[in-house]
């Protein structure tokens, strides 16, 4: 993509993102991780491009919550699957505390917070750090 052609569009996204609406955090349910994968995840018709871009622009440092089945858990880290179809994982996260994770178990459910950093994709998960389990 030619370097107008992605300013251009970076200038749309910048426009059109505060018009559409993302799950607030404290909403039940994973409607902010299911709508930030269908925008930016492996299923997205988007460019590689304008998934990146929006992605930067709506997603990345923001706070998210999810609720899902724990692949794996390591070191204060927690790999979560959100859908229970998922092969591996969907999400890795690192907590704030790494002690916290001492007790989890691997197919446990779980609920953690925390700040997206990496954008996911049809191989790699989405990444995120500043953990905290929510009871």
């Amino acid at each position: 993509m030619d370097p107008y052609r992605k300013s251009v569009l970076a200038a749309i996204v910048f426009l059109l993102a505060p018009l559409v609406t993302v799950p607030a955090m404290g909403q039940s349910g994973n409607a902010g991780f299911t709508a930030m994968r269908a925008e930016t995840g492996c299923d997205s018709k988007y460019s590689d491009e304008k998934k990146a871009d929006l992605f930067e622009a709506k997603y990345k440092d923001k706070q998210m919550m999810v609720t899902g089945v724990i692949s794996s858990v390591s070191g204060g880290e927690v790999l979560i699957r959100v859908p229970p179809r998922t092969f591996s994982y969907d999400v890795r996260v690192t907590l704030s505390d790494p002690k916290s994770a001492y007790d989890l178990q691997k197919d446990q459910r779980v609920t953690v917070r925390f700040t997206v950093r990496r954008a996911g994709g049809c191989v790699l998960p989405y990444g995120g750090d500043q953990g905290v389990l929510v009871p």
